[in-house]
């Protein structure tokens, strides 16, 4: 089987792997150049000196250019995983069987952007890992195959976004007889089930603290590394906050952003009726800490208040 792929992170990096592993021909790959716009971006340079495959940068791979290149690969699948950009319908013809991609929502649910990101800022218990054909609509292709998983209470973006690397990587695993075989399988989604997510900038990571505990919980969690992070402003600094505990139902009464007290190596702040502890934080540029360090090595103090988002976007 003889495959070109695209992509330009370790969800992608995986099923590359895997496809090699498999038996699988990949004379090239292509990924975007290195920037620090993407927030899971990762080199793939080592990896394709390591097994010989031709490996080009580009910022999308519908230019002509690029386009006759990789049809000069004669390929018979293109893979485009781990890639921000839509591929038009000109480049989804060039393979001679079928063009591949997945994403981390249960499809025909969850289309769109941060799939990782919104399955968590939603507080959601499942989510789903999707193979599907390629079309030009995004993620509306075919399925060839879906898998569920599981989201805990404790997970991040870091430990979902593992659950869904491992399992695309089984994807391949499982499905490569098949794909050998040009057999693959097709299964029609249901557009009347069809929900989007909408894309997220790190703008978009401010905190609302009149929210519940819970809601807020599911906000830092969703956001955490390695996206942008959910932030607030204390006393005119912005405070990145990258983890916190999941919260109880103890009722808790204070003006939301309140600094309550230090509780062990975090710090517990005000929500709509209730609390949460946080215990990761980053000052400006500076280094990650414990959210008690907020007030045992900055110049903050118990009773100061977070800034609220409404407040400062006047609404």
């Amino acid at each position: 089987m003889r495959a070109v792929f695209v992509t330009h992170n370790n969800i992608g990096r995986t099923c590359l792997k895997a496809l090699i592993e498999c038996g699988a021909e990949v004379p090239a790959v292509y990924t975007q150049p290195e920037k620090g716009s993407l927030s899971d971006q990762i080199s793939l340079e080592p990896f394709c000196e390591e097994h010989d495959i031709d490996l080009y940068r580009t910022e999308s791979v519908n230019d002509q250019e690029t386009r006759e290149q990789i049809a000069s690969y004669d390929p018979e699948y293109l893979f485009v995983i781990g890639w921000s950009r839509l591929v038009n319908q000109s480049v989804l013809d060039i393979p001679s069987v079928t063009a591949l991609g997945m994403h981390p929502a249960p499809l025909p649910r969850g289309r769109g952007r941060a799939p990782i990101a919104w399955s968590l800022i939603k507080g959601l218990d499942t989510t789903a890992m999707s193979f599907f054909h390629l079309v030009e609509e995004a993620d509306a292709g075919d399925l060839v195959a879906q898998h569920e998983i599981d989201i805990d209470i404790e997970d991040d973006a870091a430990s979902l976004y593992e659950k869904v690397r491992l399992a695309a990587g089984q994807f391949i695993r499982d499905t490569y007889d098949e794909l050998a075989a040009h057999d693959v399988t097709r299964i029609e989604q249901d557009e009347s089930n069809a929900t989007w997510w909408p894309k997220r900038t790190p703008r978009h990571g401010l905190v609302d603290w009149v929210r519940s505990p819970r809601k807020l919980y599911d906000w830092i969690r969703g956001q955490s590394h390695p996206y942008p992070g959910a932030y607030s402003y204390l006393d005119g600094t912005k405070v990145r906050l990258w983890s916190a505990r999941p919260p109880s139902e103890e009722p808790v009464f204070g003006v939301p952003g309140e600094i309550l007290a230090v509780n062990g190596d975090g710090i517990e702040i005000a929500a709509w009726e209730g609390s949460l502890v946080v215990d990761r934080v980053q000052v400006g540029d500076d280094e990650e800490v414990s959210g008690a360090e907020l007030i045992e090595s900055y110049e903050f103090e118990i009773g100061q208040r977070f800034e609220n988002a409404r407040d400062i976007l006047g609404e």
